[in-house]
């Protein structure tokens, strides 16, 4: 096989001035005119993006959802933010009336069958989602770092006129509890809910809370674990092209860390999810993470034979808890979590 070579840097300013001197149709019929490589798609969206209009911005994305689907994660984090301007198109097109996009595809087969694509995903998205993570190995990694012990000692709230200071735990836990307070929603909504992105939006802010008082509060504790593995067991194991939902994992691992890392089971926290007088959980929430739990206790059942040096006696429980959580991530079983509690077709199963 021949190697493929890197176009030199002549020819790739010839690419852009071309690219700038066409119509947006003769743009996208050019780039498609043969089996077009990334980085010519690349050269011609950027193209598309200094033009305005309802046409250019199609174009674009079209573009942008080729590479995408080619495995180019930042594409793919750029498609999460262009989809919802164009969705009123989309659902013109589908009524069957004229759209930009029907300028676009007269003349290819190709572009023809990549809207189809484009459309398809896009009315069957998780709008609920937030940007698909992307890479960041080769970025500096960012230290967040929390209340310590210390800081709690010297730390006041001020409410209106009156200032606490946070040297009791008893004003550690009203400090904790007025901030939850401010995340519950007004009835009938429930704390842990997943209708909408602002829904997933107040968990991830239940769980920054909660990370920032852990230390200080075993409800906090709870809480923390509890918000991420609401979060993962919420949200689909698969984004884009079937591909592994970052965010997801993440929330997945970072709860399984903080729930196999708890002293004691989260019981305190658990009674979000019983109802009685909390404004709670949504119904089938608790379930859909004993299944997650469930899948994790028949992975570290096989794990333990196959993989000892992930169980040793001489690690800490943290340690443990995070190799546990990574290995079970990373294995495919934890994007499939089998129905366990819930009957198929739930209109509250997600995936």
């Amino acid at each position: 096989m021949g190697e493929t070579k890197t176009p030199s840097a002549q020819a790739v300013a010839s690419l852009r001035e071309n690219a700038a001197a066409l119509d947006v149709e003769d743009v996208v019929d050019l780039c498609y005119a043969t089996n077009p490589d990334p980085l010519r798609v690349s050269i011609y969206l950027e193209a598309l993006r200094g033009r305005g209009g309802e046409k250019a911005q199609v174009a674009a994305c079209l573009l942008c959802f080729d590479l995408a689907r080619r495995g180019d994660e930042r594409r793919e984090a750029e498609l999460h933010l262009l989809l919802p301007t164009i969705d009123a198109l989309i659902e013109r097109d589908l009524a069957g009336l004229p759209t930009a996009a029907r300028d676009l595809i007269d003349n290819s087969m190709t572009v023809v069958e990549l809207w189809t694509a484009l459309r398809t995903h896009a009315r069957h998205r998780d709008k609920r989602a937030p940007p698909p993570l992307p890479d960041v190995d080769d970025l500096d990694a960012i230290d967040i770092d929390l209340f310590d012990d210390d800081e709690f000692a010297e730390l006041a709230f001020d409410l209106g006129e009156i200032e606490i200071p946070l040297d009791l735990d008893e004003e550690v836990l009203f400090a904790f509890d007025s901030g939850l307070n401010r995340l519950i929603p007004p009835p009938p909504s429930t704390l842990f809910c997943a209708d909408t992105g602002a829904d997933l939006e107040r968990v991830a802010k239940l769980k920054d809370l909660a990370s920032s008082f852990a230390n200080k509060l075993p409800v906090a504790a709870d809480l923390e674990a509890l918000a991420s593995l609401f979060t993962a067991t919420h949200t689909r194991a698969l984004g884009l092209f079937n591909r592994r939902n970052k965010s997801r994992d993440k929330a997945l691992a970072d709860g399984l860390v903080a729930l196999l890392s708890l002293p004691e089971p989260p019981t305190t926290g658990m009674g979000w999810f019983e109802g009685a007088d909390l404004p709670g959980a949504e119904p089938g929430a608790w379930p859909k993470i004993a299944e997650a739990l469930l899948e994790l206790i028949s992975f570290v059942g096989a794990d333990v034979e196959e993989h000892p040096e992930r169980h040793g006696a001489w690690l800490t429980q943290k340690e443990w808890a995070r190799a546990v959580s990574e290995a079970f991530v990373a294995d495919p079983r934890s994007s499939r979590i089998p129905q366990r509690l819930i009957e198929p077709g739930d209109r509250r199963r997600r995936r």
